[in-house]
């Protein structure tokens, strides 16, 4: 498996060169035009990329904030990642559990093909990926492609850019005791938690991505019943929010509220 760079102890042996080199390639990351595929060594190694904006901050989200650091009982945890997109997220799993076996979901087929290229390009083992979405049940339903983070189940805003995908029920793979569940499928993921319910016992440590849409009711009490009741103790950092809220509503893709949960068994 090809070398993945360690963000825990990167940035005390960094050259000033080395330093001022990721540096720079971050803001070009930044400044780049949306949607347009790209490569990056950020990692190391040559990173394929279909948005440089979704790149950019994934990396800084994921690598450098290291929401899913997570301690495992053994050195080959077993960990579902729903929501992979280009595989940032699976690269820093497997960069501190190297021999972890991980299976993954993304249901954008552009976004799947370049998710199976950085695999590749970092000669990744262990892993098995679906171009599917997960959901409650198996067969196949409408998606909303967005070309970067943010492709989802349609919402009643959503007119444009919808395909149909393969959809894998998450329920039936929950057949053994699970390391890590990530959950980051951009508005369905309170849908997904129910009908898993009964299964979470199966979980350790689990990552909710919550998405509070303006159309729709909010869930967010039902789905932290639903953790509490599975012997689950949460905390929530906010992802996004709108300033003012009393007279805001949401400005990004419609969404009022954006919740990171952690959830470990108790």
């Amino acid at each position: 498996m090809t070398h993945i760079i360690n963000l825990y102890t990167i940035y005390k042996c960094l050259t000033d060169a080395a330093f001022r080199k990721i540096y720079k390639e971050k803001k070009r990351l930044q400044r780049s035009k949306r949607y347009k595929k790209g490569t990056t060594s950020l990692l190391g190694n040559t990173l394929t990329y279909v948005d440089a904006n979704t790149c950019y901050y994934g990396y800084l989200e994921i690598f450098e904030k290291q929401p899913y650091k997570f301690i495992a009982d053994n050195n080959n945890p077993y960990i579902i990642d729903c929501g992979a997109n280009i595989g940032l997220s699976i690269l820093y799993f497997k960069s501190i559990y190297p021999r972890a076996t991980i299976i993954a979901f993304e249901p954008d087929p552009d976004i799947y093909k370049v998710l199976q290229t950085n695999i590749e390009s970092f000669k990744l083992t262990n892993i098995t990926i679906h171009q599917a979405a997960v959901w409650t049940y198996n067969g196949s339903l409408d998606f909303q492609i967005e070309g970067g983070m943010s492709g989802r189940i349609p919402k009643i805003t959503d007119k444009t850019n919808i395909r149909k995908v393969d959809a894998i029920r998450l329920k039936d793979l929950l057949v053994q005791p699970i390391d890590f569940l990530k959950i980051d499928i951009e508005g369905a993921e309170y849908e997904v938690i129910k009908d898993c319910a009964g299964l979470l016992y199966l979980v350790k440590h689990l990552f909710i991505e919550y998405h509070s849409h303006i159309t729709e009711t909010q869930k967010l009490d039902e789905l932290l019943n639903i953790l509490t009741a599975q012997g689950f103790r949460y905390h929530i950092h906010e992802a996004y929010t709108v300033t003012s809220p009393f007279v805001n509503q949401g400005d990004m893709l419609d969404m009022d509220l954006q919740l990171n949960i952690y959830a470990k068994k108790v």
